[in-house]
């Protein structure tokens, strides 16, 4: 089955749990990706993992339950983008091996996400080795930068996808491409759409499940979304223009919409910023609309959100309380009833939001241009 979208999630709190207070609805349209954060920083160093034999074993068997748990039987992906190719457990075992099989023990529908520009890692190889063999699942082959500059070889791109094809055993129609610019904000939309329109020129010897456009316009730090503090701004989200451009241009491909949510790709986890500024990333149609107020050590601290999240109700933006469990919080929140809550659960809120904006702006896009071209 073919997903709506596919949100590229960290394996984080935050995001499980925008994932459980998502509706029926809207979870029933996604398929995730769960990028698995490396255990390093502040979260190598918790007291819960101190004089354990195997630390990273009892890390990732907490991340491996919590997908499990979140949303019961939602499939997804997983990826172990952020840790080395050959990472490997204290008992020798490859870091997305474990994670697989714990998975796979726990009754969970997982896809396994491999990185076209570290496919060479004979280590990350081995992981994937014949997977597909037993397998009715969907093998994800992500395409980004390095594998961008190898389609102007296209011999050679194509002699090194086949590589990773029969490796992996999937057949054809249980893989998914993801075209995945991660950080666009330095990107325009026609240079996107050209780099794509090159991307499936050079897959279109190959009868693919469908083809997914991932990118993420949020910056990494807010000033360079809205420049001054306590004010609104937006921030055009070139990825689903992208998109958009391309269903239009393809009507016949199977393209999926994907993003990274409400997080920067680059943006660096379990760093200190004890400056951060209140902020609300709301999600409407090609845009954010961002909401920023000023670092969270000034006088009002964390009850500017109830100030931030009235900016946010009384914008025409809105669209009302029933829509997501985020936007019921702006709300209460905007008359000053309950707490505020901390970074975590400001990610909560925006990106539930965001799920169920993304969903309904992609359905409603794909009917609209179907009946286009039914009528024209």
């Amino acid at each position: 089955m073919t997903p709506t979208y596919i949100p590229i999630l960290k394996a984080k709190k935050g995001e499980f749990d925008a994932l459980q207070t998502a509706s029926t609805a809207t979870a029933e349209r996604i398929q995730p990706m769960f990028e698995i954060p490396a255990f390093k920083g502040s979260t190598a160093n918790a007291k819960r993992f101190e004089n354990l034999a195997q630390p990273t074993v009892a890390y990732l068997n907490e991340i491996v339950v919590k997908i499990a748990t979140v949303r019961p039987g939602m499939p997804c992906f997983l990826d172990s983008r952020h840790w080395a190719p050959n990472a490997t457990l204290e008992n020798g075992e490859h870091v997305l091996s474990y994670a697989l099989s714990r998975l796979s023990a726990l009754g969970v529908h997982t896809n396994p996400v491999v990185n076209y520009d570290v496919w060479d890692d004979p280590e990350y190889q081995e992981v994937f080795k014949n997977a597909g063999a037993s397998d009715a699942g969907t093998l994800c082959i992500r395409l980004e930068s390095d594998a961008f500059d190898d389609m102007d070889d296209p011999d050679y791109f194509s002699d090194r996808l086949n590589s990773i094809i029969t490796a992996t055993a999937f057949p054809e129609a249980q893989i998914c491409i993801l075209i995945d610019f991660r950080d666009t904000t330095a990107l325009s939309v026609v240079d996107m759409q050209a780099v794509a329109e090159k991307c499936i020129d050079n897959l279109n010897s190959w009868q693919f499940a469908y083809i997914g456009i991932a990118g993420s316009s949020i910056p990494i730090m807010i000033n360079d979304a809205v420049e001054e503090v306590n004010s609104t701004g937006y921030v055009t989200r070139k990825e689903v223009l992208t998109w958009k451009a391309l269903r239009k241009a393809y009507p016949r491909l199977n393209l999926v919409f994907s993003d990274y949510a409400i997080r920067n790709p680059n943006a660096i986890d379990d760093v200190p910023a004890p400056h951060a500024n209140g902020k609300i990333r709301y999600t409407i149609s090609n845009q954010f609309f961002v909401v920023r107020g000023h670092s969270l050590q000034f006088h009002d601290k964390g009850k500017q959100y109830h100030r931030l999240s009235a900016e946010v109700v009384k914008s025409p933006h809105y669209m009302g309380p029933e829509f997501s469990y985020g936007d019921a919080h702006l709300l209460q929140c905007s008359k000053g009833e309950g707490g505020c809550g901390n970074s975590t659960t400001r990610i909560t809120l925006d990106t539930t939001h965001l799920l169920a904006a993304v969903t309904v702006e992609i359905i409603e896009f794909v009917t609209a241009t179907s009946t286009a071209s039914i009528h024209p």
